[in-house]
Parts: structure tokens; sequence; C-alpha cells
């Protein structure tokens, strides 16, 4: 006998379990959902059972298979994380999920008055990390960004010996983050790799820097393999940070020099050699040498620091450990929403710069077009929406325009990209490469499109709607971006987050209402109202839009009765 997998069975009868189990419970005995268990979220998984929590713990990824493995060890498990979310038996959230869905995902569980962990980045702009903190102020929440070398028992000890004042006062601080590893295509090395240490310098020098000078390069694709980023911090204080995954060996050190000497950290080190102290002094001027022409400088010794303990908890553990303490005692996190702020101000600098440079270099490329109705673009891209690319580079100079189409100065556009009549594109606004623009489209200048999207004609994409590669968008599609909207009532700030997922298609003349997600290579009737979140592969349409089926990759139509194959999702 065949079994089909349908993916809201599975999420309807956890919760119904979830809801009995949870009656009478203290707060303190409240389910614990992880969101997302790829290559970090398994980590945080394992952590929670190592510390006595498995019985408490909801595993949550929309991938089917990152489940199996869990389902096997006795763990509850779900698909779909607002389904978990919405029950009252779930207190606390971890978001281990790609960044470009943690504020999504963040702020529902927050809106929900749950206490939330969040992976670095907390999201992709200043922006939404502020919205964020408003949401954990207004619902009383606890949220916490996961900066764990702060829970490094090595970088607790060094900022022990700063704040006691073992090499004076600190100035400089300088870490090189290099390895061969990982090369990522969605994001660079500064979202990647830099994260850690900017947080690390702000705490050291007290909070937030007032300066962000940033180079890059970009080797093996379209982002910045090296990143050389250079901060200045109050009372003439300062930090340099490099990172890369282009590096013929792994090289982890971080110097901070002092007034009255140095401490070395280098995390390649074995526990007891990680972590050293050098004392120095200098020569002060005389009544012969008043003004010195040089100043000596002697090394009065080299200190390692043994008190480390190498039975002590992994980082991970720690970081764990303290958030669910703090959800407990109601207290603010080491690593809070205020520290995450003053990260994502850097970050989002830094980017800056690094697409601006690189703007700079693709102007004035050629471009050539076979189609005499569209000519190639001049305009460089002199700005970019960095809080959604994350460094994503894309060669705004080689994309082709109507003469009657509108493009504004700080439109990202990529390679191969072809923009019809009438069409306007706002500043700030990205569109991938080889998209397919048409007829009298807006798209809006926080508005995001992967690769190869497709919007046909009189379409507006506003604000908040970010499409996914392979998208495709019919005739007269309508999102909108606020869900209760008044002529005189400004509600600007309460844009609502539209996502809709690889190769998803909407049919001509549907409506989306602002706020729902609909799943990778779903199916949207022609016609339909969209009203709440859609699933992978789901066919659905009507006014509400319900579900009717599936559909595959290929387009094929399968019954609710026959299921879909788990392999295709």
């Amino acid at each position: 006998m065949r079994v089909h997998w349908i993916p809201w069975l599975d999420d309807w009868l956890v919760t119904k379990c979830m809801s009995f189990v949870g009656l009478g419970r203290t707060s303190m005995e409240s389910d614990i959902l992880v969101i997302g268990v790829g290559r970090f979220g398994k980590n945080h998984v394992r952590t929670l059972v190592e510390l006595g929590f498995g019985d408490r713990l909801i595993v949550c990824d929309s991938d089917d298979s990152q489940l199996v493995d869990w389902r096997a060890k006795g763990l509850s498990c779900v698909n779909n994380y607002r389904t978990a979310l919405e029950n009252d038996s779930v207190k606390i959230a971890l978001v281990v999920t790609p960044a470009k869905t943690h504020f999504k995902i963040a702020s529902e569980a927050l809106e929900l008055g749950k206490d939330v962990f969040v992976e670095k980045p907390l999201c992709l702009s200043e922006h939404e990390g502020l919205e964020l903190q408003n949401l954990e102020r207004k619902k009383g929440s606890i949220l916490m960004v996961g900066h764990i070398l702060n829970y490094d028992q090595t970088v607790q000890k060094l900022l022990h010996l700063l704040s006691s004042g073992a090499i004076g006062d600190p100035k400089h601080l300088k870490s090189n983050r290099l390895n061969f590893g990982t090369v990522r295509a969605d994001e660079n090395a500064l979202w990647s790799l830099a994260v850690h240490d900017i947080a690390i310098a702000s705490k050291i020098f007290g909070g937030r820097a007032t300066e962000v000078t940033c180079t890059g390069q970009a080797l093996l694709g379209n982002v910045e393999d090296f990143v050389s980023l250079n901060l200045g911090f109050e009372g003439e204080r300062s930090a340099t940070i490099s990172v890369s995954w282009l590096h013929p060996y792994l090289h982890r050190e971080m110097v901070i020099v002092g007034t009255e000497g140095f401490i070395v950290y280098d995390a390649t080190k074995p526990l007891m050699e990680q972590l050293k102290l050098f004392r120095y002094t200098t020569s002060q001027p005389t009544a012969e040498q008043p003004k010195p022409s040089c100043v000596a400088i002697k090394l009065e010794g080299v200190y390692s620091i043994h008190d480390l303990s190498a039975e002590g908890e992994k980082p991970l553990a720690v970081e764990i450990r303290h958030f669910l303490d703090c959800c407990r005692d109601r207290k603010k996190p080491l690593t809070n929403s205020d520290e995450a702020l003053d990260v994502l101000w850097v970050l989002e600098k830094a980017q800056k710069q690094l697409d601006e440079a690189k703007s700079s270099k693709a102007r004035g490329s050629p471009a050539t077009s076979s189609e005499a109705e569209l000519s190639p673009s001049s305009k460089g891209d002199s700005e970019v929406h960095k809080s959604k690319t994350m460094g994503v580079a894309l060669t705004s100079h080689a994309y082709q325009s109507h003469s009657t189409a509108v493009i504004d100065e700080g439109a990202v556009i990529g390679q191969g990209t072809r923009i019809w009549h009438f069409s306007h594109v706002m500043p700030g606004s990205v569109i991938g490469d080889n998209c397919n623009i048409g007829q009298n489209v807006y798209i809006a200048s926080k508005a995001v499109l992967g690769k190869n999207v497709k919007v046909q004609n009189n379409v507006s994409v506003y604000d908040g709607v970010s499409l996914a590669d392979n998208v495709f968008v019919g005739p007269s599609v309508v999102f909108t971006n606020v869900k209760n909207p008044r002529s005189e009532v400004v509600r600007r700030d309460k844009f609502a987050r539209t996502v809709v997922n690889e190769g998803a298609t909407i049919g001509a003349n549907s409506t989306i209402v602002c706020g729902v997600e609909i799943g990778r290579y779903a199916f949207i009737g022609a016609g339909s109202v969209v009203t709440k979140d859609v699933g992978p592969f789901a066919l659905v349409y009507g006014n509400p839009a319900e579900m009717k089926g599936y559909m595959t990759r290929e387009g094929n139509v399968v019954s609710l009765e026959d299921g879909i194959e788990e392999s295709t999702s």
C-alpha cells in the first residue's frame, strides 16, 4: 500500500497534541521551538537535548528531510512554524534560518508574545532591527541575538582582563578571521564572517562605532571574498578587521593594543595557549630631551593565561543556557537588541561602501542589445539597498530598458534584465539578473526581485514585497502592503512583508493580501485572492484562495488524494 505524504497533517496532529500537553504547564515548563535545523540549527537542537530540554523541544523545518533523524530520536517535529507559534504552550522560539528570513519570523514570534533568540545577524537592516526592538519592548518579551563569541570562555577572560586594566586603556583592536572554507554565493565575507568581531569591538570600546571605512575584493564570483574593515570609536579608539574564506590556512587572531600592553587571543591554539598578555613601558621626556625624536618601548614581560577550564561548556551551550535563564528571570541578555543594532549599523555603512566601489568600476562598461526597442543602460548603481542584498553583487550596467521606462538613480538591476514600456523602477530597489519587467510595471524602493523573475504588464511591486528566483507574476496581479488602509491615516511604518519563494507562479488578476508567504513552486490560479500562507507546491485558487491540489515543478497537477512525493520539495 502506498503511503502519501500530506504536509499539513503532521503539523495538525502535532499541534493538537501540543495543546493537550501544554495544559497546566508553568511558564518555565513551556515548550521550546527551534525554527530551522539545517547547517547551524541542528547544533542548537543537539545542544538543547544535551542540556536536558529534549522533552520540551519542538523541531521545525519546512524541508521535511531535515526532520527525519529528529523524529527517529523521538522529538516532536513540524513543518510550519506559524502553526507551532500560535500554540499557547510554546513560549520560547529559536530562529536559526537563513538571514533573509530572520526579520519576518522573529517579528511574528514577538507579535505573539514569545521570547526569541535569533542567530546572527539579527536581521538585514538597522530599520528592521528597530522594529524588532520596539516589538520586544511593547510585548515585554526577551530578544537575544546569537553573537556567540561573547560566550566563549577565553573571550570572557579577555574582556575581564581589559576591564581590570591589565593593559591600561585599550586603544586599538586588530582581528584576522581567515580560512580556506565554504565560499558563499548569497552573502559576502562581511556579513558571513565579520559580525562577531564587530560585536566584540563594540563591547571593548563601549558602544557603537562612529566611523566606518570598508574595502573588498571579489575573486571567485560576484560577492566579496576579501573584506577589510576599519572602525573608529569615541576616545580615539579604533579597530581593523580582516575577513576572508580564501586563505591557505586557518587564522583567527585578535590583538588588543593598550597604553601599557597587548592581549593576544589566538583561537587556533590549544585552550591553555590561546590567551597571552604582553606588558610594556615607554620612555618619558627628560629635561635633556623634553621632545625626543622617538619613543623607546621596552617589553617587561609575557604571560600566558592558564586559568581556563578544559571541561568548560562549549560556547553554544553557554549561550543557549544564558538565553533560557534570561527567559526565566526576565532579565536583559548579554547580547541584546542594543548590541545587535550597533552591529547592524556598521554592516550597513560598510556594505554601502562596498557597493559604491563596485558600482564605480561598473560605470561605462559596454552593453549591447539585439532588440531595437531596448537601449542598454548607461547608468551606474550609485547606491544599493544593502539590507536586502547582503553583498550580493549585481551588474547593473548591463540591463536593457525601453526609452519610455524610468530608471531612478540608485536602483540595482542585474545583467541581462529587460525593462519595457512605461515602467518605473525606484531608487533602492533590487532586481536580479535576467529578469523581464513588462509594460507599466512599478518597482518600489524596498522591493526585491531575484534572478529570472518575470513580471507581466500592469503590476505594482510595493515596498515589503520579495520575489525569489524564477517567480512568475501574471498580468494585473495586485500586491498590497497594508491590511487596513485609510486615506487619512498614514501607515508607512506598518507595511507588512510579502514573500514569494522560488519558482512560484501567480496567475493573472490575482490579489495577494500582505503579510503572507507563498511557498516554493506554489501555483496561484488566475483571479484568486490570497489571504493566508500557501505551502510549497500547493495549487490554490478562488476567493478566498483554497488548496485544491499540488503542482509539480514541471507544472503538472497532482490531486490532494494522491499527495506529492516528499522528494519534490
